[in-house]
């Protein structure tokens, strides 16, 4: 597997947040359908600049890789989108920001159809280095716990725990993402096993004035950030769905279009997605909302708790 480092740099007035959104196409192989990307673009160093990683398959001979990519920002209620642009791998333009995460064999087991991934702290286990190198996979429940499931490598260095990228499931059951075992074996040589499991969250609508619903979570101390798209409960499979939003030619039209299909279904509305993690540990989340101003346009919202800061669950 590749990743592929895209930066964004900020302006006089940083946005509040940052996301990339990047369609994967694979030219010279067996024909398949583009891969879509959206992830949190997180602040690096030197200050002022952000960094995200987009997986990508190691390309065969004769095969290659086109990624076409954008940046949207959010500050001040307002959301804005960079030109779009692409880059060719391999290629020299890319060469520069390629990182490969060595694979045996077929590589790890890949997410459920309709499912994709997301950015983790590794667990570390009682006692462990959060140092070195790192095997990892992943195997379904009744699958019999092996070392050679752990086909992927990275190397922490002197710490802190690596970030991973990891199937949301490995199976679907009734419209619901089914636990699975994520399993590591760090230097010291021991097989450790981490339940992956997940929870759906909710965000209620009363007034039905919510045209998107988003949820930004991760760990608590916000290392591995994610970006999940909700959809509203009842909505039928069709254009203009939410997995759309971000890779809609017209950006306008698609508001306007889903505003239209929205509003077909009865208020209060409820938005839905789910957040993913060790089974036991905390994820911390909240709310980010496109809603109608009452002066036309749309305008972008966080949502947090009324007290104050976000909400935690318990995997």
């Amino acid at each position: 597997m590749l990743l592929l480092r895209r930066e964004y740099r900020d302006g006089a007035e940083p946005p509040e947040i940052v996301l990339l959104h990047a369609e994967v196409t694979m030219h010279g192989g067996p024909a398949g359908p583009a891969r879509r990307f959206t992830r949190a673009v997180v602040p690096s160093d030197p200050p002022g600049r952000r960094v995200a990683h987009l997986p990508l398959p190691e390309p065969e001979e004769g095969e290659r890789i086109v990624v076409r990519y954008r940046f949207s920002s959010v500050r001040g209620g307002e959301e804005r989108f960079s030109p779009s642009y692409e880059v060719a791998v391999p290629s020299d333009d890319a060469i520069a920001d390629l990182y490969r995460v060595p694979e045996e064999g077929t590589g790890n087991l890949p997410a459920a159809k309709g499912r994709g991934h997301f950015r983790l702290v590794l667990p570390m286990g009682e006692g462990e280095r959060a140092s070195g190198s790192f095997r990892f996979g992943f195997g379904a429940m009744r699958k019999k716990p092996s070392p050679s499931l752990c086909r992927a490598a990275i190397d922490a260095g002197y710490g802190p725990a690596p970030i991973i990228e990891a199937p949301e499931s490995l199976s679907v059951l009734k419209n619901r993402p089914m636990p699975y075992f994520l399993y590591h074996v760090s230097s010291d040589g021991k097989l450790r096993a981490d339940k992956i499991a997940c929870a759906r969250i909710t965000l209620a609508d009363p007034d039905g004035d919510v045209v998107s619903a988003r949820m930004v979570w991760g760990d608590p101390a916000w290392r591995a950030t994610n970006l999940s798209l909700m959809e509203a409960k009842g909505w039928a499979p069709g254009p203009g769905a939410a997995s759309e939003e971000f890779f809609a030619e017209d950006r306008a039209a698609f508001l306007e279009a889903r505003e239209a299909a929205l509003s077909l279904l009865p208020v209060p509305r409820v938005f839905e997605s789910f957040v993913f993690g060790p089974s036991g540990s905390g994820v911390e989340y909240c709310f980010q909302t496109v809603s109608r101003r009452p002066d036309g346009g749309f305008a972008v919202r966080w949502r947090n708790r009324e007290s104050g800061g976000n909400w935690v669950v318990t995997l």
